[in-house]
């Protein structure tokens, strides 16, 4: 027989778990640690408190199963990215891109520019390390301050981190609060919408002012002869990417986009390059290393190897939440947190609350996902809220941040990559501390509609004698 576990010890748990994954980042650069540490704690009390060890395996079981669908999309996703590199597809894009550095407004254009490839690549670290180093030397060359090239820079690229298809974060956010992906993503341009417009006007009017077109043109056409000197490029490297956006557009399931981008990238490689099948299968699974310094610098990494860290923490995450959760223990706390939620706003304010804390206290952006979804998506279906709703909500709040928190993991990234600190660029990142404004204030106007639409269903059926 099974004794009720007290919400005394499931907060203990948390907060060791909590300080055992900040530990791990700090001394060992890895967050999977603390949450080992949290699933042998939780196991120990389930066991006094009479679980038995085969049952909890399988509580972990079921909570790791939720998850099967995102670690298949997040291995692709890693094969992908390095596929890209190798085959000329990103190349591709960062030439399309810097086509339009020549004709309008440079940190207009840095933002437009990171925002479109984030959107394709789906990732905000790979379009920094891509198009945002050559874009901040360039800013330097122009004497634009540092701090506001690189801010725009990490603004536009969160938008694909946020909103892209083929973004790991959006996939798992999907998964966990159980939305489809398309649907879910068209649900956050409710809020993207005016922070955009805010965005595009005020990168517009800082970044007058700034000319010297000569030196923009110069860098443009040193990057332009580095890649074509090194990658086959032509109108077929976007075909790929092509594909999967056209694939997703017409209601083809994520899994099934990201495995015809795998095909397809084999193919072009296969196509436009002499290249062996072991050497194939190496940039697969360990990545894609040039050999070439300058492009090394540009471009390298991914392969299937690049996203173990991700993999490891959703499956020891997932494995510990369906642990607590088949046992009760989360319950009490959550129906504590959520106690007198008057609306809609009220809950997404709440939840956003909670995605914030996570970023701060975790350290990382996958749990800043996983931990609120996991705790709130039952309230949201209980109060009959789509769950698209508590997607969007984390997207804004728990994916876009990480890099305004200096001790997170992608800001200590950002900072070591672009070589300014969070604190510097923080004020210019306008996208990321915007989009939890905007997605509590239009939880709030949601809230308010609702109730005058309710009022006003009210007001006709007394009006018509019902």
């Amino acid at each position: 027989m099974t004794k009720e576990i007290k919400s005394t010890k499931t907060t203990t748990i948390l907060i060791v778990t909590l300080l055992g994954i900040v530990l791990g980042i700090v001394y060992a650069g890895a967050a999977h640690y603390g949450l080992i540490l949290g699933i042998f704690l939780t196991l120990g009390v389930g066991y006094q408190a009479g679980y038995p060890l085969g049952t909890m395996g399988k509580m972990m079981e079921t909570g790791i199963k939720k998850a099967f669908i995102v670690l298949f999309i997040m291995s692709l996703i890693g094969i992908l990215s390095a596929l890209w590199m190798y085959s000329g597809t990103i190349p591709a894009m960062m030439l399309l891109g810097f086509k339009y550095l020549t004709k309008m407004n440079f940190l207009l254009a840095v933002f437009l520019i990171t925002g479109g490839i984030s959107l394709v690549l789906g990732t905000s670290i790979g379009t920094i390390t891509t198009v945002g180093i050559p874009l901040l030397e360039i800013g330097k060359t122009l004497g634009l301050p540092l701090p506001m090239v690189v801010g725009a820079i990490i603004s536009g690229a969160y938008i694909g981190d946020r909103t892209s298809p083929m973004s790991s974060s959006a996939n798992l956010i999907a998964a966990v609060t159980e939305s489809k992906l398309m649907g879910m993503l068209k649900e956050m341009l409710k809020t993207m919408a005016p922070v955009l417009v805010i965005c595009i006007s005020a990168y517009y009017i800082m970044g007058s002012g700034y000319g010297a077109q000569a030196t923009v043109d110069l860098r443009v056409e040193e990057i332009k002869t580095l890649m074509n000197s090194h990658f086959i490029i032509e109108w077929y490297s976007l075909i790929p990417p092509a594909m999967i956006l056209l694939l997703a557009v017409i209601k083809v399931p994520i899994l099934y986009c990201m495995i015809a981008g795998v095909i397809s990238s084999i193919g072009l490689i296969t196509f436009t390059q002499l290249t062996s099948l072991g050497k194939l299968y190496q940039v697969m699974i360990k990545g894609y290393y040039p050999e070439n310094p300058q492009i090394m610098e540009l471009l390298s990494g991914g392969g299937l190897l690049s996203m173990k860290n991700v993999i490891i923490i959703i499956v020891a995450s997932t494995a510990l939440n369906g642990l607590m959760e088949s046992m009760g223990m989360l319950q009490p706390l959550m129906d504590r947190y959520l106690k007198g939620i008057k609306n809609t706003g009220h809950l997404i304010y709440k939840t956003t609350l909670l995605s914030l804390l996570m970023v701060v206290a975790t350290c990382n952006q996958s749990l800043a996902i996983i931990i609120p979804s996991r705790f709130l998506k039952d309230e949201y279906n209980r109060r009959r809220i789509s769950t698209k709703k508590l997607g969007r909500t984390i997207a804004d709040s728990g994916v876009v941040t990480v890099s305004l928190v200096p001790w997170n993991v992608n800001a200590i990234a950002i900072t070591s990559i672009l070589g300014v600190s969070t604190i510097k660029y923080f004020p210019y990142a306008l996208l990321c501390f915007l989009l939890p404004i905007s997605t509590v204030l239009w939880g709030y106007w949601e809230s308010r509609k609702e109730k005058q639409d309710y009022n006003y269903q009210k007001h006709k059926k007394s009006q018509a004698g019902i």
